[in-house]
């Protein structure tokens, strides 16, 4: 047997501390009684009177209690296999990992800010394997599609500029990649999420998502920033600068991304204040536009709540402890 609420032993610990005040309050009880009378004349002052009934009702109490307990924490007993089957699509998410993303325009930063807008969207799903791309100037597949979204969370916090240490920003390249991380052959719905603060450096990204588009893999675009753009950070303290001594602003390529998502027959959402819509286009347009299909199925084993077996017996020495009186009979 087994118990399906964790909370069990501290429930049964409740009934043993109730039992120790039992305990406690019988023994006083018989203390307080002696005191005032003495043990020849008890049965004449308080006809009727035993202390073994009275541990016996108290007993009986306890014990309902506990059996009671006992069954509220769900004990389990006896399985049933049961065919179960995970439908959804796949979700590649690209993330941009490049230094602009520790920009504090939006707080703590972008790339935080993004990580846990990524984990509320993990915290939605529930049968949709999700993959990660981190892409800087390069791009690698950080994890794989997965049903397992803790394993996920784990590459996905690991994440850090220095985890790709080649600068630029190769959309390019992360939607290629975000690509060849989906199952060859597979007919799941597929779509790809790209959450990026900068403009593209290598390749051409519009023709790689009209690539995509015609294999029937959605794409959808977050900028991160305010209009005005922000200063990247510097490892070195205050903030990168040009050749000419200038600030750089890091400021987010509405077109190019718009034009992205228009050919990858997604949508562009402008992120400026950590809000990144990511709720919206797993809800509006993921979930309610893209057929889901069996990505795993097999066997399940569901254990049978057997409360029952205890609140009958718990029920039982609950009647008796009201039945049974705390002096004896007397003739």
């Amino acid at each position: 047997m087994k118990f399906s609420n964790p909370n069990m032993f501290y429930l049964i610990w409740f009934v043993v501390m109730l039992l120790g005040f039992l305990v406690y309050g019988i023994r006083k009880r018989a203390r307080v009684v002696r005191r005032f009378i003495a043990s020849p004349l008890i049965n004449t002052m308080i006809p009727g009177y035993s202390k073994g009934r009275q541990w016996l009702k108290g007993g009986l109490l306890v014990l309902s209690i506990l059996l009671l307990v006992i069954s509220m924490t769900g004990p389990l007993a006896g399985f049933r296999w049961e065919e179960v089957k995970e439908r959804g699509v796949d979700i590649m998410i690209v993330l941009d990992c490049s230094k602009s993303m520790l920009a504090t325009d939006i707080k703590p930063t972008r790339l935080e800010q993004a990580k846990r807008e990524i984990i509320d969207l993990l915290n939605m799903m529930h049968s949709d394997r999700a993959g990660l791309v981190a892409f800087a100037g390069t791009s690698i597949l950080q994890c794989p599609l997965t049903l397992d979204y803790s394993g996920f969370s784990i590459f996905l916090n690991a994440l850090n500029p220095d985890y790709l240490p080649m600068g630029g920003t190769d959309i390019n390249g992360a939607i290629q990649t975000a690509i060849n991380g989906f199952e060859s052959g597979s007919d799941t719905q597929k779509a790809i999420i790209i959450i990026t603060d900068g403009e593209n450096t290598y390749g051409d990204p519009v023709a790689v998502a009209a690539e995509a588009a015609k294999n029937g893999i959605k794409i959808f675009c977050i900028g991160v920033g305010q209009a005005d753009g922000a200063p990247i950070p510097d490892a070195n303290g205050g903030f990168k600068k040009d050749d000419q001594g200038k600030i750089i602003m890091s400021k987010v390529d509405d077109e190019g991304l718009r034009k992205i998502a228009a050919v990858g027959n997604g949508m562009y959402v402008r992120s400026v204040a950590g809000d990144m819509d990511l709720d919206q286009i797993y809800t509006n347009e993921i979930q309610k536009n893209m057929e889901k299909k069996t990505l795993e199925s097999g066997k399940k084993k569901v254990w049978e709540n057997r409360f029952q077996w205890i609140l009958f017996p718990a029920v039982m020495l609950l009647i008796a402890q009201m039945v049974v009186s705390e002096s004896r009979k007397i003739n």
